[in-house]
């Protein structure tokens, strides 16, 4: 545009035309920037910096400014509107650094403009690597008690020059029990050091083991942190922790027992059985003893026995029953027992329902095997297997059609073969039928068959003739792969790939099944090494392809186990599945040498047989690792195609010597996500309400009781079974003069429930006499305190000693507890009442990280809410401050925020009561989607467009209130991936 501007001007002046230049260009413009160099300084690669450049005119004249250009390609002005600047007139202009690479960079800005003045504006940054560096190695909780909270600290530090993104996230068997919060901020500034909260909140009996993962820098492995701790009832034994009851018949009834064992020196209090949750009806109690005087002696055992009667066919859902032993004085929850179990015409399950062979080369044939799995608390038999052709070719049984065995647990498999006939067109079909004696019942399966039939031409293919692993730790494993490439022109037949009998065991691989290979497509059969001594292993690896003479390839499988001072880590580096077109994933590999000398690499070598792969930097080898060395790669992972992917990296040692590490992954062009959501019915609340008892917090108290109806509005519309409790935001009692507190705490409650006197009621249910009037009152906590710490008072409030303990044990008031107010199966609603800033001794991270594990991770069992100083206090004029941690934690947690000086209590409240009681309507997603507007939604299998919406900020999926989904429904959210 500038180009043509000034040609255009040229024009005029060449050809003499007696056109004066218009008034405002007769006055001399001045073009004028601030700053006059950009500096972006150090910025993170792949992520944008922006810069707010400010244009003016120091002139009499106005000059006219059409667009912009840039002489580097990452540094980038956004399109804008041409405009014109008058005499003293200022416009600013966004400009844009994303580093790429790292290093400095340098160039100019051109405003292109027609005034007098140069548009150039120098420019340079710095791009660099982001980095966190996280130094712990384990964190152990030791042994906590169910229903308790241990927390741990990690700390993280951003080594870099640049502000870095924090990612967290628990994985692992056990990650339900782990919590962890990145903190105030999802950012790191350059150099800062925060300390995390994780919490261990035990939700069953034994070991615990996950793993802390933080994401250190973009394309990094991320820093792993082990957790563990031991979930214990120390002098209890509950046995088993799960009653499965297998498949059972309609109309027939199953039992188990479960046994309770006191191992203290102490009795503990027994109360019998409650069935929790029991879905459909279909559990119930058999049998439950009642002991003298509710007391389990030290020692003694009991039996208690449950029934199974299914309804209807498919898996029952989740059942628990609680056992209603603890401690004397203690209102801890009892250990809990799932209860599951499956209603059919058989406890054995044959698998799958459907066998679909696909297509299969003519004169030769493809096996699968039906698995029958006996769910049934004994073994039964299988027998009188019968198979029928329908239409088309012949379905056979790969055994001879004996009885089967299968004992109570296990698994055995009827292989069935399909064979095509000969110039048969289009699919055929068959049915196999499984007879299955269970006691004195028999009942029959059946299975779907499916194949189809057709002419291939002489399959041309390579296959190496060997496979050699070279050396490898003892007791480490290396994957490699085995591929048979189609090389002609026309697609051929692969029957099968597998692993041959005789093989040594350290050698292992899934077999492939059958397929056909389209032209230049190849199939990979992934076989794994892993020696347990050392010494020499050999295998076999076959194939079977539609070929006359050459229709059964082979593959020599050797490797060597050793222990040795030299190594490569990892020995195999998984990338796992990959979406196309998302460019390459990096992985990092370590060349070590322990030995006491040095040891020379004289060549490094990529084995494969595509392009996939690639090992850096080029060059690196020969080198000579120093002992103790370490010499770091990256090996990068591009798929072309969808399939399995692997490549071996050769280490070839001075003296001869060649260890292999092995690469694997899989391309995948489509790549979807399903997050599943069971809606639970919040028939149980328990809500916490922290009161300020400072100076300033008298009418606001008043206004609270008088308007306990509004509250429970949606309580009651949906007959929940609640519990409600206040305590103050003072910690230390008051030393009293201007005004007393009520209650017997004199304003210190600490965390106990209002009044710690007991002079009325301290815990509100639906069965409390003139429940309106006693919130009101235990509302009216005073206004003798100065130091507001109610966050650190909902927690003391939630925590031991006083969480299920009926007496505070540190205090001479007797019943001052918090035992029966927190019920681990009910919503946790907590409330903030303020007009001033929160003063605890904690950062807001570490109370939303606590009271998440307190409800086993679960957002939809938490909400926190805040009515408070408002951030903007003209609004509020009797608020002392703005309650920033308060709204911090409650817009983390989803909750409600409200201003102290709302004029309309009543429907403050109301919002409070829908956020408390009502459904769950956040839906967190396990995963980016890679479009938001491709997500659908999905509520019992029926499809949802509309009464939701995508909450990019949270990644959240969230229901609008009047369109939560019912109690019991199944919500299933599917979204395509993004790129990692």
């Amino acid at each position: 545009m500038r180009s043509a501007l000034w040609v255009a001007v040229a024009l005029m002046v060449g050809v003499g035309v007696g056109c004066e230049r218009p008034s405002s260009q007769k006055a001399k413009s001045a073009f004028v920037v601030r700053p006059e160099t950009i500096d972006f300084g150090p910025a993170a690669l792949g992520r944008t910096k922006a810069f707010k450049l400010k244009v003016s005119n120091g002139g009499r004249a106005s000059y006219r400014v059409e667009g912009a250009t840039s002489s580097i390609p990452n540094v980038t002005v956004p399109p804008f509107e041409p405009f014109s600047l008058g005499a003293g007139a200022e416009r600013e202009i966004e400009v844009r650094f994303t580093p790429d690479v790292e290093g400095a960079v340098q160039g100019a800005i051109e405003l292109l403009t027609d005034s007098e003045s140069k548009g150039a504006v120098p420019v340079r940054g710095l791009g660099v690597k982001a980095f966190l560096e996280v130094p712990e190695t384990e964190l152990d909780f030791g042994n906590v008690a169910m229903g308790l909270v241990e927390m741990r600290e990690v700390t993280v530090r951003n080594t870099s020059a640049v502000e870095t993104p924090l990612g967290l996230s628990v994985q692992g068997a056990d990650a339900d029990q782990f919590t962890a919060k990145h903190g105030d901020s999802d950012m790191l500034a350059p150099g800062e050091q925060r300390v995390l909260s994780v919490a261990f909140a035990p939700r069953r009996l034994g070991a615990a083991a996950a793993e802390l993962r933080v994401v250190v820098c973009d394309g990094c492995e991320p820093a792993v942190v082990p957790l563990k701790g031991m979930g214990i009832a120390s002098k209890l034994e509950v046995t088993p922790l799960r009653l499965d009851f297998g498949r059972v018949a309609l109309g027939a009834s199953a039992e188990q027992s479960i046994t309770v064992r006191n191992q203290g020196s102490e009795p503990l209090k027994w109360s019998g059985v409650e069935l929790q949750d029991n879905p459909g009806g279909v559990y119930r109690v058999v049998s439950a003893p009642v002991l003298v005087g509710g007391v389990l002696a030290p020692g003694a055992v009991v039996e208690v026995r449950m029934a199974f009667t299914p309804a209807v066919l498919g898996r029952a859902g989740e059942g628990r029953v609680e056992l209603g032993v603890r401690e004397q004085g203690s209102s801890a929850p009892g250990p809990k027992v799932s209860l599951t179990g499956e209603g059919g015409t058989s406890c054995v399950a044959v698998l799958p329902r459907k066998l679909d062979f696909g297509v299969v080369a003519e004169g030769m044939t493809a096996t699968r095997d039906v698995e029958v799995v006996n769910r049934c608390r004994d073994s039964v038999l299988v027998n009188n297997l019968q198979l029928s052709t329908l239409t088309g070719g012949y379905f056979t049984l790969a055994q001879a059609p004996a009885s089967i065995t299968v004992p109570s647990g296990q698994s055995s498999f009827v292989g069935v073969t399909f064979s095509p006939r000969a110039g048969v067109v289009g699919a055929s079909e068959g049915q196999l039928a499984v007879t299955v004696r269970a006691g004195g019942t028999t009942s029959t399966e059946s299975v779907s068959l499916k194949g189809e039939g057709q002419a291939f031409r002489p399959c041309e293919y390579v296959l190496p003739s060997t496979l050699d692993f070279g050396k490898v730790p003892v007791g480490a494993e290396v994957s490699l792969g085995v591929s048979l490439r189609n090389t002609g022109a026309e697609s051929c037949y692969l029957a099968s790939m597998q692993l041959a009998a005789g093989s040594d065991e350290a050698f292992s691989a899934k077999p492939r099944e059958n397929g056909v290979l389209r032209p230049g497509q190849r199939a990979t059969l992934v076989v794994r090494f892993k020696p347990e001594a050392e010494g020499s292993f050999a295998g076999l690896a076959e194939a079977w392809v539609n070929h006359p003479s050459l229709g059964h390839p082979l593959v020599a499988l050797m490797g060597e186990g050793v222990n040795g001072c030299f190594a490569v880590q990892p020995t195999t580096v998984d990338f796992g599945v990959t979406k196309l077109g998302c460019g390459p994933r990096a992985r990092e590999l370590v060349v070590v040498n322990e030995c006491l000398g040095p040891q020379k690499v004289s060549g490094l070598v990529v084995e494969q047989t595509g392009t996939e792969f690639s090992v850096g930097p080029a060059g690196a080898f020969p080198a000579e690792v120093p002992p103790r060395g370490r010499v770091r790669l990256t090996a990068s992972y591009t798929p072309e195609d969808d399939g399995d992917d692997t490549a071996a990296v050769r280490f070839r040692l001075a003296d001869g010597a060649e260890y292999t590490a092995g690469l694997v992954g899989r391309g995948a062009s489509k790549a979807e996500q399903t997050d599943r959501f069971l809606q639970e019915s919040q028939a149980k609340v328990d809500v916490l309400f922290v009161v300020d008892n400072s100076g300033s917090m008298m009418e606001e108290q008043q206004s609270l009781g008088q308007n306990f109806a509004a509250f429970l509005s949606a309580a009651n519309a949906a007959a929940v079974d609640y519990r409600i409790g206040v305590t103050t935001t003072g910690l230390e009692p008051s030393p009293g003069g201007w005004s007393e507190c009520p209650g017997g705490a004199q304003g210190g409650e600490n965390g106990r429930l209002f009044p710690v006197d007991g002079s009325r009621p301290r815990i509100i249910t639906p069965n409390t006499p003139d429940a309106a009037t006693v919130f009101a009152n235990n509302t009216r906590v005073g206004v003798c305190h100065w130091n507001e710490q109610g966050l650190d008072a909902a927690h003391r409030a939630l925590s031991d000693p006083l969480i299920y303990s009926e007496d505070d044990p540190r205090t001479p008031q007797l019943g001052d507890g918090n035992g029966g107010f927190l019920r681990p199966e009910a919503k946790l609603a907590i409330i903030f009442l303020s007009d001033e800033e929160d003063f605890s001794s904690q950062p807001v991270s570490f109370y939303e990280t606590y009271f998440l594990a307190l409800k086993g991770n679960d957002k939809a069992k938490l909400s926190i809410n805040a009515i408070v100083g408002p951030m903007d206090l003209a609004t509020c004029p009797t608020s002392s401050s703005s309650g920033s941690r308060y709204m911090q934690l409650a817009s983390s947690t989803g909750g409600v925020v409200d201003s102290i000086c709302t004029p309309n209590w009543a429907a403050s409240l109301e919002k409070l009561s829908n956020s408390a009681f009502g459904p769950n309507r956040n839906f967190p997603l396990s995963e980016l989607p890679a479009d938001a507007s491709r997500i659908v939604v999905e509520v019992d299998g029926v499809g949802v467009t509309s009464g939701w919406r995508y909450d990019a900020r949270t990644n959240t999926v969230v229901f609008d209130r009047e369109a939560a989904p019912a109690p019991g429904s199944l919500v299933e959210i599917t979204y395509p991936l993004g790129c990692n």
